[in-house]
C-alpha cells in the first residue's frame, strides 16, 4: 500500500489492472445501512446492476444500530421498488466509544426498527423484516447456492464472522467476499467497531476475496458537480432522495463534499476495469473518470431492472 501512494503521488509508472470479469451471480449485501450513506449507495448499484441477483440485506450495527439499518435498508428498498429482497437484522458489537466518530455509540439503540427516534425519510416501509438471524440466513443461502454467492461485507464484520463461526462447513461454500479495507488498516472503523470479527473473517479460508483499500475509495468524494450530473435528468427515486437529502448539503455548502466508500467496492466488483492499480486482490487505486461516469449512470438514471439475466 506504501508503494502504491508513493507511486500515485509521483505518477510514475502505470498501474496494474484488476484482472477478473464484471461481477455477476447472487450477492448478499452484509451493511451498516443508512440514509443514502455509502451503504446505502453501494445497494442501490448492486441493486440495480444486470445480471446481479440480491438474494438480501443483512444489517450489523456500526455506522447504524441494526434497528436502524433495517428500517432504512427497508425504505429504500421499496422507493426503488425492490420490498421483494428480504431484510434481515443482525448483531452488533458495542466497543468504548472513542473521542472521533463512533457511529451508532453516539445515540440511544432504538427498541425496534419501528422506534427510531427519527423515522426514515419519507417515513417507515410497509414492508416488514424477515425473521431469523443475520448470520444463520448468510449460511443458509450460501448452502443453498453453493460456489454462487458473494458476501458484501460492508460494516463491520460482526454477522459474517458469527456465519463463520458457527456455521464453519459453509465457509468453502463462498464464492467470494468483497471487503471495503484491507485487514492491516486497525483503525479504520469497521475493524476498530468490532475487531475480533474482523480477525476472524480475513483469517477464514475463503476461495476469493477482492479488498477495495480505504485509502483508495476515499479519494473519491462526492463534490457538487458530480452532485449535479447525478440529479439531472427523469426524475427517479434515487435521484429524487439526492435531491432531498443532499441537495440541502450543497446549497449551504458549496464546497461540501462526501465519501462514497462502499460504493467504490461495489463498482470495483461490477466493473473491474475502474481500477487502475491492483496486487490481483486488493484495490490500490481507482480512475477516477471511470468511476465516475459508473456512479452517474447507475445510480441516476433509473430504478433497478432486475435479476440474473
Amino acid at each position: 500500500m506504501v508503494l502504491s501512494t508513493v507511486c500515485a503521488a509521483a505518477s510514475c509508472s502505470p498501474g496494474v489492472p484488476l484482472d477478473r470479469p464484471p461481477g455477476t451471480g447472487k450477492i448478499i449485501v452484509d451493511a451498516d445501512m443508512g440514509e443514502l450513506n455509502d451503504d446505502a449507495q453501494a445497494m442501490f448499484l448492486l441493486a440495480a446492476a444486470e445480471g446481479v441477483e440480491v438474494l438480501g440485506v443483512t444489517t450489523v450495527g456500526g455506522n447504524t444500530w441494526p434497528e436502524e439499518g433495517t428500517a432504512y435498508a427497508l425504505r429504500q428498498l421499496e422507493l426503488i421498488g425492490r420490498a421483494d429482497i428480504p431484510v434481515v437484522t443482525g448483531e452488533t458489537n458495542t466497543p468504548e466509544p472513542r473521542d472521533d466518530y463512533a457511529g451508532a455509540l453516539d445515540r440511544p439503540r432504538p427498541a425496534s426498527h419501528r422506534a427510531l427516534a427519527t423515522p426514515p425519510h419519507g417515513g417507515y416501509a410497509t414492508t416488514r423484516p424477515a425473521a431469523g438471524s443475520a448470520s444463520d440466513f448468510i449460511a443458509d443461502q450460501v448452502r443453498r447456492h453453493p460456489g454462487e454467492v458473494t458476501v458484501f461485507a460492508l460494516g463491520p464484520a460482526t454477522n459474517l464472522a458469527r456465519a463463520v463461526r458457527e456455521h464453519p462447513e459453509m465457509v468453502p461454500l463462498v464464492k467470494e467476499v468483497v471487503y471495503l479495507g484491507a485487514d492491516t488498516e486497525g483503525e479504520e472503523f469497521n475493524r476498530w467497531f468490532d475487531p475480533e470479527a474482523s480477525r476472524v473473517v480475513f483469517e477464514a479460508p475463503f476461495r476469493r476475496e477482492l479488498v477495495v483499500t480505504l485509502e483508495a475509495a476515499q479519494r473519491l468524494t462526492l463534490d457538487r458537480r458530480t452532485y449535479e450530473r447525478v440529479v439531472t435528468g427523469e426524475e427517479t427515486p434515487v435521484r429524487r432522495l439526492f435531491k432531498e437529502l443532499q441537495g440541502p448539503l450543497f446549497a449551504g455548502d458549496p464546497g461540501h463534499r462526501a465519501f462514497v466508500w462502499d460504493a467504490v467496492a461495489a463498482a470495483a466488483f461490477l466493473r473491474p476495469e475502474i481500477v487502475s492499480d491492483s496486487d490481483g486482490r486488493t484495490v490500490l487505486e481507482v480512475d477516477r473518470d471511470r468511476f465516475w461516469d459508473l456512479y452517474v449512470t447507475r445510480i441516476g438514471s433509473a430504478t433497478p431492472c432486475c435479476g440474473p439475466g
